[in-house]
């Protein structure tokens, strides 16, 4: 499983536009290969409506729920049920970037 994790904002259209200037997404993936999880990662994220302003070079292997950090933990399962994970942690202003 990788994490990868991007810098986003909402997309005119989102539900979230004018709700947050934007978030920065973490993205747990269950894929064999690093390339085309980035894929799915663009993927992922565009559509729940963000735009991608920055997508990290990068990324983690996890190999064992304790390689993950532990507010991230509950998602472990989730990932091998549905092959991935999607969190957005928002900020609304400037200073929470």
């Amino acid at each position: 499983m990788y994490q990868i994790i991007a810098h986003a904002k909402p997309k005119k259209e989102s539900e979230h536009f004018g709700e947050f200037l934007g978030a920065y997404a973490t993205l747990f993936i269950d894929f064999k290969e690093i390339d085309g999880a980035y894929v799915l990662a663009k993927h992922y994220i565009e559509n729940e409506g963000w735009e991608i302003i920055e997508l990290e070079d990068e990324y983690f292997i996890i190999n064992s729920i304790e390689d993950m950090a532990e507010d991230y933990q509950q998602y472990y399962y989730e990932v091998f049920e549905y092959g991935y994970s999607l969190i957005f942690n928002t900020y609304d202003s400037i200073g929470e970037e």
